[in-house]
């Protein structure tokens, strides 16, 4: 967001990370990186362009699994034949600022990043040659917060609600508009969940059917709730019972009665009810680092991007990454959606961005202070 922008260098200089409430019986300890439950090992720190790493996205050339990497200047490339050392492919690709593509899009062929500010300008990047990465392409006005591929990166969708025709890399354009005369509004992001089946960032989210029509889609269902939606996730193509959602909230030092929060929506039925219903909400509060809990925020007491865990099957484990909370593992019961936090990692003058699962135990935090820290969990997965 645009005020999280103007927070950043102030917000930078505060250490901070909140827990959530009802937290479990496992206890937290210092480590090299910060405080970690005993149940999450930290193992190091990949120092990526320290103040400005935004977001990653892994995907795979040949069955070899790479990892994108972000930043507000530049982006780079690793291998992940070894998840525990990550190795820079080359060297940091740099572009100048722009802020902020967040949710970073790729097919493995081209990478799309998408500017804000200071300019609203789409960029196509063609990455085949992992080595040299090159700009091949421009869309003025089809920039935004975030841009994301569906359908293999044939077309993306964006915050201001643009979609943009990419079957052509090379000479993409903007041919319609995915948001009109829909119910959602306040567009942050969207996740296609399975080919053409998107569910939205938005206020409500919404399911999004384009397989008919790139330029009409259908909508199937609306979620509950009024607060902003920041990142949405819907498990195994859309098949689970439980979809998840996160707020966003900045410029709160400290944990209040309107901090965003995380749920999970029940979908059972929702052919008929046309509805995503909420059954279980995420709270953050603050305490002291020897409980899993700073005392204060910078960026804000929020949460922000997640990925559920590869077992993840109508319930099963969540990791979290909330700013000054840092990455919190947290278990969704199979049969009522309850919430239940089974781990946290707080870093040392940390906010973190994003956790993402590299390997089944392996979690890759990006951090807007610190790059990557890499974690081993071994906690419970439901």
């Amino acid at each position: 967001m645009k005020r999280r922008l103007a927070l950043a260098a102030a917000s930078f200089a505060l250490v901070g990370g909140l827990v959530p409430g009802g937290l479990t019986s496992a206890t937290a300890g210092p480590t090299v990186g910060g405080y970690t439950s005993d149940n999450v090992e930290y193992v190091k720190q990949v120092p990526f362009e320290v103040g400005t790493a935004t977001g990653a996205r892994i995907f795979q050339v040949k069955g070899k699994d790479y990892l994108l990497v972000t930043s507000w200047k530049s982006f780079s490339i690793y291998d992940l034949k070894d998840p525990l050392n990550p190795a820079l492919i080359g060297t940091p690709v740099p572009f100048g600022f722009k802020f902020e593509n967040e949710d970073v899009s790729t097919n493995g062929r081209i990478m799309l990043f998408s500017e804000q500010l200071p300019s609203n300008v789409l960029h196509v990047w063609d990455i085949q040659s992992l080595n040299n990465p090159r700009e091949i392409a421009t869309v003025p006005g089809a920039g935004g917060h975030t841009s994301s591929c569906i359908f293999d990166c044939a077309y993306s969708l964006n915050t201001g609600g643009g979609i943009v025709d990419l079957r052509r890399p090379d000479q993409p354009k903007i041919v319609g508009k995915w948001n009109e005369g829909m119910p959602g509004k306040s567009p942050h992001d969207v996740t296609e969940i399975a080919p053409g089946l998107v569910l939205t960032s938005t206020t409500p989210s919404m399911l999004l059917d384009f397989r008919k029509n790139v330029l009409k889609p259908q909508l199937l269902a609306v979620a509950d709730g009024e607060s902003f939606v920041h990142s949405v996730q819907w498990p195994n193509g859309g098949k689970d019972r439980f979809a998840l959602a996160g707020g966003e909230t900045n410029t709160n030092t400290r944990c209040n009665k309107d901090s965003a929060v995380w749920r999970v929506l029940d979908t059972q039925g929702w052919q008929q009810t046309r509805k995503l219903k909420t059954v279980a909400k995420l709270e953050f509060k603050n305490g002291v680092f020897a409980d899993g809990s700073p005392p204060v925020n910078g960026l804000g007491c929020s949460p922000h991007w997640f990925q559920q865990h590869p077992t993840f099957n109508n319930g099963g484990l969540v990791a979290l990454g909330s700013y000054e909370h840092g990455t919190r593992f947290l278990t969704v019961a199979q049969k009522t959606g309850a919430i239940k936090e089974v781990g946290w990692y707080v870093p040392w003058a940390g906010s973190t961005s994003a956790s993402y699962w590299v390997t089944p135990k392996i979690v890759y935090n990006v951090d807007y202070t610190r790059g990557i820290d890499i974690l081993q969990y071994n906690g419970p997965l439901k």
